[in-house]
């Protein structure tokens, strides 16, 4: 058993956690009062290299894996180094782009990557005059936070324009690409990277692709269309050539990216974006899947034998299925959790409890629930009973995550 330590409080540190206590004594800095059911909190504010630093040592912690992209600042990398402490992280300066989105498109363009068409801009001007001679619908973002909206017309595109300048935000402009969304996550050590696992990504918030456009509200795992040419290609073409180009640069990735991507209806793949780490609705299924210990590959990746030892990573012939809940309304006791099915897997985003020890809603997203079974067909079956099972005034999800791909084009 070793000891790990997460740095982060969300869901997707949730999600890690859990994983990782079945045969692991886990603690996470800062995480929240949900996670102490199965791990340790660590309280020390701002990620403080030197107090992290020094609660490894004295508690022997085998290996750190910050999570939170925040935690991976210059001093705690160099902290890490300079004592010698194993961390399951990039190089600082690699972490950072995966905070920028038009550092990360200028850098799939130089790696001649097929992207969409994009264009940034610091000025409303120039971006309406862009947005007036683009061909509609456009996808527009601000560079460095999570917001995308899907813009049919000048009018609607020109709002939005406006909203992000004023706030002093960088637009980018991408072309909207119609197929599905999907991505595929890897591991690497510095110097190769394989994959993990593929999920097809829900990011619309109503069904059929309808609503505002979210960082995730569902997933099924592995994607259904790729083949093995398809990841052959991803892996070796795409992910290999960013592992590459970090490395040339002395500033390697070890640890887990995803390259999301939109497969066309005229099945060519184009990359859309880079992701650090597991995003929230595809944690729990990729995890699930792997069908060897995670921290057995942590471990060869430190120990610089990943490349020289795998030719793959072991997946589960399964498949997963993963609703996200949301509410409304904040405040409302979450009925339903003590009833769900023991193989059903749950990752809650930090919530507190009320004086009966129930949980209360937030208004966005509560928590995931994730099934996993031979067919999708089955594990849709089986994860969307057991949101059933969850009650709570102002509960809103997507009803059709996995229905083409189980063969039932209507809702739940």
């Amino acid at each position: 058993m070793k000891k790990v330590l997460i740095l982060g409080k969300g869901v997707q540190e949730y999600s890690l956690a859990k994983y990782l206590s079945k045969n692991n004594e886990v603690y996470v800095c800062p995480g929240n009062q949900i996670m102490s059911e199965f791990a340790v909190l660590v309280d020390i504010p701002d990620y403080n290299p030197a107090n992290i630093a020094e609660f490894i040592e004295k508690n022997d912690i085998s290996v750190t894996i910050p999570v939170d992209k925040n935690a991976l600042t210059s001093e705690l990398i160099s902290v890490f180094t300079e004592k010698n402490l194993q961390v399951f992280a990039p190089a600082f300066d690699t972490s950072v782009l995966f905070n920028d989105k038009l550092s990360i498109m200028k850098l799939l363009y130089k790696l001649r990557i097929p992207v969409p068409r994009f264009a940034s801009f610091d000025k409303a001007g120039a971006a309406y005059e862009y947005v007036k001679n683009a061909k509609m619908p456009l996808i527009i973002k601000s560079n460095l936070k999570e917001y995308a909206t899907v813009c049919v017309n000048d009018k609607i595109a020109k709002t939005v324009v406006d909203d992000l300048i004023f706030n002093d935000e960088t637009v980018l402009i991408e072309e909207f690409l119609y197929g599905k969304t999907f991505t595929i996550y890897f591991v690497s050590d510095g110097y190769k990277a394989l994959p993990m696992g593929t999920a097809l990504n829900y990011n619309y918030s109503l069904e059929g692709d309808g609503g505002v456009l979210t960082n995730g509200v569902g997933a099924c795992s592995p994607f259904y269309k790729l083949t093995d040419a398809h990841i052959d290609y991803l892996t070796s073409t795409i992910a290999n050539s960013i592992i590459e180009y970090f490395e040339q640069q002395g500033k390697p990735f070890i640890g887990i990216f995803g390259i999301e991507c939109v497969f066309t209806g005229d099945e060519q793949l184009f990359v859309t974006n880079l992701k650090y780490f597991l995003s929230d609705a595809d944690a729990q299924g990729i995890l699930a899947l792997l069908d060897i210990d995670f921290m057995k590959i942590v471990d060869d990746c430190l120990m610089g034998i990943f490349a020289d030892v795998y030719d793959y990573i072991p997946q589960k012939d399964d498949n997963a299925v993963s609703v996200v809940i949301s509410s409304y309304k904040e405040g409302q006791s979450i009925e339903g959790l003590k009833n769900l099915d023991d193989e059903t897997l749950v990752a809650l985003f930090p919530l507190t409890k009320n004086k009966y020890l129930e949980y209360e809603t937030v208004k966005g997203k509560n928590l995931i629930l994730t099934s996993i079974a031979g067919t999708i067909s089955r594990a849709r079956e089986i994860v969307y009973s057991e949101v059933g099972d969850i009650n709570f005034e102002g509960k809103f999800y997507r009803k059709d995550i996995g229905a083409i791909l189980s063969g039932n084009r209507g809702l739940v």
